[in-house]
């Protein structure tokens, strides 16, 4: 489990390019709304807490997974699918826990719930343009959270955000190797 500098300063570096990818994304995500469909806006409550915070914490998630699978996996290029992989299987346990079947099949829970808040600390705001044009309709009172339509939900929540990550980490990884680190050693694998 030896790491050594080199291998550190790709880590933090790869992992810089892809904080400021996720930035630059959820920024655009943001304020689309906010130019082109004014009536969908939503203004944050806090900066920090709503944006800032959410995109902190998963920059520390993926530099933590990254990190493990460069440490770990004997094909390094896949190091950079791991926060993917992980934020898969923990978006599916979500879903899944939260799978009722009374009445038929639907996703239901509370606003309060740690899954919930787990999703939606881990969505992002490039993902919520498409609520602006296929807006999920449900049962949303009293603290419940209950979308009418699981596919949909299932697409927004779940699989687009995990298309995200697996499209973010590829491009960060691209960018440093190519551009940052092009004259070093460390472009190697």
């Amino acid at each position: 489990m030896n790491l050594s500098k080199l291998e550190l300063k790709r880590i933090l570096l790869i992992t810089t390019c892809w904080t400021v990818l996720n930035f630059i994304a959820n920024t655009i995500g943001l304020w689309i709304p906010k130019i082109f469909i004014k009536s969908a806006y939503v203004p944050l409550q806090s900066l920090f807490v709503e944006f800032i915070q959410p995109v902190f914490v998963q920059s520390i998630f993926f530099g933590v997974c990254f990190a493990i699978g460069r440490i770990y996996l004997k094909n390094k290029n896949l190091s950079k699918y791991i926060f993917a992989a992980f934020q898969f299987v923990v978006f599916h346990v979500i879903f899944l826990l939260n799978l009722k079947f009374q009445d038929g099949i639907h996703f239901s829970t509370t606003f309060k719930s740690f899954g919930l808040r787990y999703l939606s600390y881990f969505g992002q705001y490039l993902i919520d343009i498409l609520y602006v044009r296929f807006p999920i309709d449900g049962y949303y009172l009293n603290g419940a959270f209950a979308p009418s339509n699981l596919g949909a939900f299932y697409i927004h929540w779940i699989f687009m955000n995990i298309l995200y990550y697996l499209a973010i980490s590829w491009l960060a990884v691209f960018l440093t190797t190519k551009f940052i680190l092009k004259e070093s050693n460390l472009s190697q694998s």
